[in-house]
């Protein structure tokens, strides 16, 4: 995740530490990292999204964990110190026992934030969201109401949405939007930041399209690189606008990396200053972390180095505890994704932004190229910018001075 908002604005959302610190806790203590693991506690779902990486239906997946295998998951999962687990579906609200997941991961200690499309939390469910201590609900979003519902299958979907924002808002919950942008969606931009203000809604993920379950078969209306860089523009502009405004919203893209290194090349230009706070930070990040502080395990118990990569399993919760699976990384993959640089295509490894992108997103890659360790085409970035700065030419967006140090 790229905060844009911490870094164009100096927003604060309390987790700073955790999004900026991963090189330098894994050299204060060395060992294995603890990932955020994003749990899909069932393949099934109430809605046949088109862009689904879980390619979630109406069904669980045949030998989903049970609720014991569940509880000792999360039982090592908190004893393996991970930093936060995400439950994740499928739509987790369909399974009658994810309230009691989240219940006993909050006993455990354990930092916990629920991913929905949000039509299940009636006044009842948002209730009992609170009573389990959840302070943190991630909704999906994918436009006006019109393209949501047709892109989710179901009309009134948009106005499920509205009302579980509401009844979270009510009860202290915390409330983000997830929006995933693309060639069918990418009109409704400014309306998405407009609901989140109406709302008073406090977060704002912006995601990438990842080319992985029925996402995979989007490839054709996946944004062009010059449209990707209209996209993260006016991303920038409107944090600005809305900070400068004061509208604290926190605004974050997700799922490309180049966004940082984009962030940078515009910083260079502007305010050379921030832009050397912001290396600083992303720096401490890494780039992309799948494998590292990222993982993923299914319904079944499979174990995935990030939520797109179901197509290949790493180890099964069932035959190993996921502490041991992640401490060992005897998968080659997983592995690998440890210490990757070398291995990254050429045109990567000699980019100057790879300490603060890593070779972004492997799934994506795979998916395009047929190589997991292909180059992802959600790069953006032209040949001149990679360059050192003596020979590139890259376009600047201009920076309000409200937001400069």
């Amino acid at each position: 995740m790229l905060s844009v908002s911490n870094l164009l604005c100096d927003h604060q959302a309390g987790n700073e530490s955790l999004r900026y610190g991963h090189r330098t806790r894994r050299s204060e203590s060395p060992g294995p990292p603890r990932p955020v693991v994003v749990w899909a506690v069932t393949k099934a779902c109430n809605l046949r999204c088109v862009h689904c990486y879980a390619s979630a239906d109406a069904n669980p997946a045949p030998g989903e964990l049970t609720y014991d295998e569940g509880r000792r998951l999360l039982d090592d999962l908190a004893g393996f110190a991970v930093p936060a687990v995400l439950f994740s579906g499928g739509e987790p609200l369909v399974r009658p026992d994810t309230l009691r997941f989240i219940a006993h991961a909050r006993r455990l200690g354990l930092a916990c934030t629920l991913s929905t499309n949000g039509l299940l939390i009636d006044e009842a469910m948002a209730g009992k969201l609170a009573e389990v201590g959840l302070k943190y609900v991630g909704i999906s979003i994918d436009g006006t109401a019109d393209r949501h519902d047709k892109l989710r299958g179901r009309q009134g979907a948009y106005a499920g949405v509205l009302a579980a924002i509401g009844r979270c808002r009510r009860r202290g919950i915390k409330v983000g939007l997830r929006f995933t942008v693309h060639g069918l969606n990418v009109a409704d931009l400014d309306a998405i930041f407009d609901l989140c203000l109406s709302c008073r809604v406090q977060r704002l993920c912006v995601y990438h399209l990842a080319y992985a379950g029925r996402g995979g078969n989007m490839q054709k209306v996946d944004l062009t690189a010059a449209q990707i860089r209209a996209v993260v523009d006016r991303i920038f502009q409107k944090s600005i606008q809305l900070h400068a405004a004061g509208e604290p919203l926190e605004v974050l893209t997700v799922d490309n990396h180049a966004d940082a290194a984009y962030l940078l090349l515009q910083l260079e230009k502007s305010d050379p200053v921030r832009c050397r706070r912001a290396w600083e930070k992303l720096e401490g990040t890494g780039g992309n972390r799948s494998g590292c502080n990222i993982a993923s395990i299914d319904p079944v118990g499979n174990v995935h180095y990030d939520q797109f990569s179901w197509h290949y399993n790493c180890g099964n919760v069932r035959d190993k505890f996921f502490s041991a699976i992640w401490s060992e990384a005897s998968d080659p993959r997983l592995a690998l994704l440890r210490d990757r640089r070398a291995h990254l295509p050429r045109r990567c490894r000699d980019c100057r932004f790879v300490s603060v992108c890593n070779g972004n997103l492997r799934t994506r890659a795979e998916a395009a190229t047929g190589d997991w360790l292909g180059f992802d085409p959600g790069c953006y970035l032209t040949d001149r910018e990679i360059r050192p700065p003596g020979g590139q030419q890259g376009t600047a967006v201009s920076l309000p001075v409200a937001v400069r140090a």
